[in-house]
């Protein structure tokens, strides 16, 4: 996860501290700009290991997609961060006239055409359930020629965003055991303009806590509703069994054993209880998929939607549980009404 979010350092224009950690988090791009000086100026520095710059263009309408799409230029030579989520086997090394394209943008026959222009796709990124998933990444080879090809498309570029002298970004890894407090310094003494700073592995933590609250939380709501659940249907099975008792001593007149009827009981409530959570899964699958895409961008975290085989075992194993709980609840009310003498339980109540 931390590789995935990108690196120690990121560096942006002063002022969009926070729209880069929506970058980093969302994978939306946003329109801050700075000098590319500002990325030759810090390559010297001591203790650090790897730097790259990026160039963002946001929201820009492609011949290739339904919605708009988000396009990056990069250099793949210095490049630590997109290569890391690259699923697709690389088909060639990328040039000016190929692309790298998110999961989510389809290519016909390994080409997308952008701008009135084909493009060959040398890899597909995996799924990241951001605006990643729509994304294109050029090389800074590209920048001119893209920029061009845009503006005689119609589409509207800000004035930075024509400029192919400006960059979005900067990531940097520090080599292990510098102190990075003294690496900052020495890029803010550097750098000619104001910038800001993100901490992209700082966010992953972040995230990674919060999240894991998140996991404990959901946990200990499952126990206590699955404990309330197992008294519920005690009650509720008390009740039944209690309807049925003239039911329950015809049968063991009719020389069903007491074992046997207990087993009856028991069964016929696993069984309601299992069409009931097939059921409850099914339709709140359908209503998260429906809902999906308001989920995602509601949480302002990247969202996936977990693999068919992984929710087929959730269901598999929500249904087992409740059908546990269901087979338990049952047992005390059955074992007491089959236990009932047969007399006691014909005679009607009054008699």
């Amino acid at each position: 996860m931390e590789k995935r979010l990108g690196s120690d350092l990121m560096l942006v224009p002063a002022g969009s501290k926070e729209e880069a950690t929506s970058t980093l988090l969302e994978g939306y791009r946003g329109t801050f700009y700075f000098s590319k000086d500002a990325y030759e100026q810090i390559l010297n520095i001591d203790g650090i290991k790897e730097v790259t710059a990026q160039f963002y263009l946001k929201s820009l309408s492609a011949d290739c997609c339904s919605s708009e799409v988000e396009i990056v230029f990069y250099d793949p030579e210095s490049d630590f961060i997109i290569g890391s989520w690259i699923n697709s086997k690389v088909t060639a090394k990328q040039d000016a006239n190929s692309i790298i394209i998110g999961s989510q943008v389809n290519a016909t026959n390994g080409y997308i055409k952008l701008f009135g222009k084909e493009y060959k796709v040398a890899a597909q990124m995996a799924k990241t359930g951001t605006s990643l998933d729509s994304s294109v990444y050029f090389t800074f080879d590209s920048l001119e020629s893209v920029l061009t090809d845009a503006q005689n498309g119609g589409a509207f570029l800000t004035d930075n965003q024509k400029q192919t002298n400006l960059i979005s970004s900067v990531f940097i890894n520090v080599d292990d055991g510098v102190d990075l407090e003294k690496i900052i310094e020495n890029i803010e003494d550097s750098v000619d303009e104001d910038i800001d700073i993100v901490y992209p592995k700082e966010l992953s933590s972040s995230l990674r806590t919060n999240l894991k609250g998140i996991y404990t939380s959901t946990h200990l709501i499952f126990i206590f509703t699955g404990i309330l659940i197992f008294f519920i249907l005690v009650i509720v099975n008390i009740i039944i069994a209690n309807e049925r008792k003239r039911e329950i001593a015809l049968l063991r007149v009719f020389g069903v054993s007491r074992k046997n009827v207990i087993s009856i009981l028991n069964e016929g409530a696993v069984l309601i209880a299992i069409v009931a959570s097939a059921t409850g899964c099914v339709l709140a699958n359908i209503i998260v998929v429906m809902f999906s895409n308001l989920l995602a961008r509601n949480l302002d975290m990247p969202y996936l939607l977990p693999s068919a085989s992984r929710i087929i075992l959730l269901y598999i194993v929500v249904i087992a549980v409740l059908a546990l709980i269901t087979a338990l609840s049952s047992l005390v009310p059955a074992i007491y009404i089959s236990g009932l003498e047969v007399y006691k339980a014909l005679r009607k109540e009054g008699e």
